[in-house]
């Protein structure tokens, strides 16, 4: 039985949700919010209180009390406000910065206890009565000690104010001591006439000095009281801490199996990114021509999809896109790309453009119609025949390197069609554009996924950048084309998370 206690305890220990830093300062932000509001209250409170003192100095004053005790009475009252003053100072201060200064609980909780003993010697000292201090300082002591308590939880400002409060209060009754001896004499004198009523013959009667036995008394009512606070403090903040990791272990379930969940979607996803892609044998039978390819996929799974077809005729298509969004949708639009661009292929009869329509029907009536989704495509196909790219369709610029030259071209497919998926029709939409491409000519395409890495501080790899490199490599073999700008990218990005895939496709002429 202990032994399953300790494995669930273990278990619970580990499992418990571990907040990040941005979280534990935020929730420090708020309590020391809270600690700021609640001394900013309690200042306000002393200021009203201290304003009473005064008030009871200038009536004793008007009393017939002593101009010398009003001094006296207005210079500890000085002291007082100047105390609060700092203590208000140093409120505003913490606000500015967001930092509580710990300083501020004791000051405030010395503060509020020295008015407290004071108010006590007034009221003893202005009606002529000391046995105030010996009969109406619990109730004060008690509500201070519940208040300190309600703003301060901290058992050392607790510890501090109780130790405090019976110091000052013990030398408020010895002080009045003297002025309760002839009161206590008179007691006793009276004590041998009511004696023999308050027991049985025989019995006798003590009487015993109030003085040190009240003090003895309210100490130990006040530490129990101060020991009462003390424990209701560390009961709520177990309890506060047992519900915050009730909580914090409610959310990371929910998190666990929503990341569980995920994981074996993104799983899928990069399965069917590799299933679809090109083969190595596929890619080194295109006559006259040097292809090279990769794909890195992201921690999310874009929608990336590059395709090469080799023809028995020595043409060869190519295909280039990148779906909208990321996870298994977007793979399963990708995958359905690949099957109608295949299946326009197999057909034959068809133009690039007519291709690219077809492609466009089918995806249209799945995604929106079947799937219930809204996302969509760039999609750029192109033909090598004889010498001359045949392109068509809307996606990133591509770049092409012509032989001896020293500066890239940049071709535009703005012009060259729509989104694919978007609408059912894109009859009218679609344009086809021919390159002469020469031996020795090399044809770069690539996906957002490059061109917006972004690094540590934020900067966008770029299109200028990729070009730049892309004209230092170019007269290289497309695989150490492909290689140099991916590890360039590598180099830019650092240890900076990639959130798209990331796709490049170079196809050189070399017969």
């Amino acid at each position: 039985m202990d032994n399953h206690h300790s494995t669930h305890a273990e278990e619970e220990k580990a499992f418990r949700f571990q907040l990040t830093d941005y979280w534990k300062k935020r929730i420090h932000e708020i309590q020391v919010e809270g600690e700021i509001k609640a001394e900013y209250f309690a200042s306000q409170f002393r200021f009203f209180f201290i304003g009473f003192l005064i008030l009871f100095s200038v009536l004793s004053r008007l009393g017939g009390r002593p101009v010398v005790e009003l001094y006296g009475q207005l210079s500890a009252i000085s002291i007082l406000l100047v105390f609060n003053i700092i203590v208000f100072v140093l409120l505003k201060k913490s606000k500015k910065s967001g930092v509580y200064y710990s300083q501020i609980k004791y000051f405030a909780s010395f503060l509020e206890i020295t008015i407290l003993t004071t108010l006590l010697w007034y009221l003893s000292i202005s009606s002529l009565n000391p046995t105030h201090t010996y009969t109406g300082a619990m109730s004060f002591i008690y509500f201070m000690l519940i208040a300190l308590a309600s703003i301060r939880n901290r058992k050392s400002v607790i510890y501090f104010a109780a130790a405090l409060a019976i110091l000052q209060y013990g030398g408020l009754m010895f002080y009045f001591y003297g002025d309760m001896k002839p009161m206590l004499a008179k007691l006793i004198e009276l004590s041998a006439n009511i004696s023999p009523e308050m027991g049985e013959a025989g019995e006798k009667f003590i009487l015993v000095s109030i003085a040190p036995m009240g003090f003895i008394l309210k100490s130990f009512y006040m530490g129990l009281t101060a020991y009462l606070v003390i424990y209701s403090i560390k009961n709520a903040n177990d309890t506060s801490q047992r519900q915050a990791n009730l909580i914090f272990d409610t959310e990371k379930k929910a998190i666990l199996e929503e990341n569980m969940r995920l994981g074996m979607e993104l799983d899928v996803a990069r399965q069917l990114q590799a299933m679809v892609l090109p083969s190595s044998q596929e890619i080194s039978n295109c006559k006259d021509l040097q292809v090279a390819a990769m794909m890195e996929a992201a921690n999310e799974v874009g929608g990336d999809y590059y395709d090469v077809y080799p023809m028995p005729n020595g043409s060869t298509y190519f295909a280039m896109g990148d779906v909208t969004g990321h996870g298994l949708q977007s793979g399963v639009v990708m995958m359905m790309t690949q099957c109608s661009f295949r299946s326009s292929l197999e057909r034959g009869g068809q133009t690039l453009p007519e291709m690219l329509m077809n492609i466009n029907s089918v995806l249209f009536g799945n995604i929106q119609g079947r799937m219930k989704d809204t996302r969509n495509l760039t999609l750029s196909l192109f033909h090598y025949q004889n010498g001359k790219i045949f392109l068509t369709g809307q996606h990133e610029d591509f770049l092409i390197m012509k032989s001896g030259q020293k500066e890239s071209k940049i071709i535009d497919t703005i012009d060259l069609g729509i989104y694919v998926g978007l609408t059912d029709n894109i009859e009218g939409m679609v344009a086809e554009r021919e390159i002469d491409f020469a031996i020795g000519d090399t044809f770069l395409g690539y996906t957002d996924g490059v061109t917006e890495a972004e690094n540590h501080e934020k900067h966008y790899y770029g299109h200028h950048r990729l070009k730049a490199k892309f004209e230092e490599l170019a007269h290289l073999p497309a695989a150490e084309i492909v290689a140099g700008i991916y590890a360039d990218l590598k180099v830019f990005i650092g240890s900076t998370e990639i959130y798209d895939d990331i796709s490049l496709m170079v196809v050189k002429r070399v017969a």
